[in-house]
């Protein structure tokens, strides 16, 4: 019974041994994000990130000026 215990884990450990080892294989460079599907919609999020600051930048400066103007004292007659 030993026996046959010993000699299945020889058999295992050998196996084990088998597999693997030899050179890894060369690592690919990843693709570009501008040549998978992908590409298009990456540009259009910069895009509207843009728009977005953009837009928000207007509106914040409307209200600086509406709240300057608020705060101003009144004119004198």
């Amino acid at each position: 019974m030993r026996a046959i215990s010993a000699v299945g884990w020889l058999t295992a450990v050998l196996a084990f041994a088998g597999c693997g080892g030899g050179e890894p294989e060369p690592e690919k460079e990843p693709m570009k994000v501008e040549d998978t599907v992908f590409g298009d919609l990456i540009g259009t999020q910069d895009k509207a990130r843009d728009r977005t600051n953009a837009a928000m930048e207007s509106h914040r400066e409307a209200l600086q000026k509406q709240l300057e103007a608020d705060e101003a004292p009144p004119p004198e007659e």
